[in-house]
């Protein structure tokens, strides 16, 4: 087994964030509008086993939604938990919301109002804006929405519908889609779409939530605090238990570094993203035909956005630019740009190997100054930075935030890595050197990366969100290998 296998802590903490919008869609308010307040718990599962409990409360406008979660993930035990409170509109729409994660030491807020027409997102440091036409929803709100219209008699207009969606775990505003699914005796099932990921959600014909049935077997059931209590949560390994297994001949350990070019075929997915010469995708069959080679990437367009901050990656924090600021002399120390101390260290045309140099220095000292654990929070730069600990999240936006405040055009890749039999999900980065984009992963140490991954796409938290369309579906075997 690779030694890089106990780093490749991407996927659990990331389905909890993806995944949040599930649980706290759980929470509805299916009592008498006379009631003032009240509260629910519901207990959270994973493929039949528990694994931690949320409770909602309601007093006047204010909602509380709150998560409590153990996983394990290549044999940690991680606790994590959440909260989101947010001030409702009579319709269910929100006015704010503030919304923090808290693990191991470590812990991210997230904070958002509505200004007329704006939507303010506050994080950190950061804050963006975002220009809405209609009213924006969040948490359990179209949870509240399905209930009131049950209990008010207008199933029939229940067939589908649509709300501007806010998830604060992925920091992704997005359209929500409510359609009903099909009807079971006195139970009726709707389907919830967001961000291309669907989940069931149950009723009784009296308006009260049953259940929801997500991805990777994730279910969330109401119970009573008495049964929560009395059932702590149980073993599941995140990491094993969504991990792809390769069918038929895989290549072993001691190829996997060597490999130049490989043949997979690909099935259980509608889709596989091509990036051509690196990874190219063909369909056939049934599935599809995945060429992975180690030829660089080239695109050029755009890179000045690769260059500015983000959520999550402040590269223009003063924190950050300062130690951007000692590697670049580092770098310049051994002889790099000596000539040129004062120029940016990227510009179009130039040289590229001394941005080379720069940029696996950086991937280097970030290799070796993180300690490797897995972190259950949202990633942030400059909370990484007093951290200094994390998994391969932690590690890739603190090399890309870095490298952009350098003025090195860089960007997060994320997707499935070959280890030892099986694929597993993970995050590395990728970097433009003046001419192509250079693949390399900080938290294994590798400059540059092998080629045996399966590129899911690029960008910051709020794209994470579609390896759910992948996990629990996608099969995998190696067809050629050289």
């Amino acid at each position: 087994m690779f030694i890089e296998r106990k780093h490749n802590l991407f996927l659990h903490r990331f389905l909890f964030l993806v995944s949040f919008s599930l649980f706290f869609s759980l929470f509805v308010f299916f009592l008498s509008e006379s009631f003032a307040s009240f509260e629910l718990w519901q207990k959270i599962q994973m493929q039949g086993k528990n694994i931690g409990y949320s409770i909602v409360r309601l007093k006047g406008d204010s909602v509380e939604e709150v998560m409590n979660m153990k996983l394990k993930a290549m044999g940690q035990e991680r606790e994590v938990k959440a909260q989101l409170v947010w001030t409702k509109n009579p319709d269910y729409s929100f006015k704010s919301f503030e919304f923090q994660i808290k693990s191991e030491g470590s812990g991210t807020a997230v904070k958002g109002e509505v200004q007329g027409n704006k939507f303010l997102v506050r994080i950190g440091e950061g804050t963006k804006s975002f220009s809405i036409p209609e009213k924006v929803f969040t948490g359990s709100s179209f949870i509240f929405i399905i209930s009131d219209m049950i209990r008010n008699g207008y199933q029939n207009k229940l067939k589908n519908f649509s709300l501007l969606y806010f998830d604060p775990s992925v920091i992704r505003l997005d359209t929500l889609y409510i359609e009903l699914f099909q009807k079971s005796g006195n139970v009726l099932v709707f389907k919830k779409i967001f961000a291309g990921i669907s989940s069931l959600i149950y009723f009784d014909q009296k308006g009260n939530f049953l259940k929801e049935e997500g991805t990777m077997g994730i279910s969330s059931i109401t119970s009573s605090r008495e049964e929560i209590i009395s059932s702590p949560p149980e073993d599941v390994d995140i990491i094993f238990s969504t991990s792809v297994a390769v069918e038929g001949k895989y290549p072993d350990s001691a190829q996997r570094r060597s490999i130049k070019r490989a043949i997979l075929f690909v099935w259980g997915v509608d889709y596989i993203p091509s990036f051509p010469p690196r990874q190219v995708v063909s369909k056939e069959g049934y599935g599809f035909v995945v060429q992975l080679k180690a030829s660089p990437l080239f695109d050029n367009r755009n890179l000045e956005l690769y260059t500015k901050p983000e959520l999550l990656i402040e590269s223009d924090s003063q924190e950050i630019k300062k130690l951007a600021r000692e590697l670049k002399r580092n770098v310049e120390s051994k002889g790099t740009n000596k000539n040129n101390k004062s120029r940016r260290i990227f510009e179009k045309g130039r040289d590229n190997n001394e941005v080379v140099e720069t940029i696996q220095y950086v991937s280097d000292w970030v290799f070796r100054s993180l300690k490797k654990t897995s972190v259950l929070s949202m990633p942030s730069a400059i909370q990484v930075l007093k951290t200094m600990k994390g998994d391969c999240n932690e590690h890739s936006i603190l090399t890309v935030a870095i490298l952009r405040a350098i003025g090195i055009p860089s960007r997060v890749v994320f997707g499935l890595v070959y280890d030892s039999g099986s694929f597993f999900y993970h995050a590395w980065v990728e970097a433009f050197d003046g001419k192509n984009w250079i693949e390399f992963d900080p938290t294994w140490g590798l400059f540059p990366a092998d080629i045996l991954r399966i590129r899911i796409g690029t960008g910051n938290v709020s794209d994470w969100v579609k390896v759910l369309e992948y996990v629990g579906k996608i099969k995998i075997k190696f067809i050629d290998w050289q």
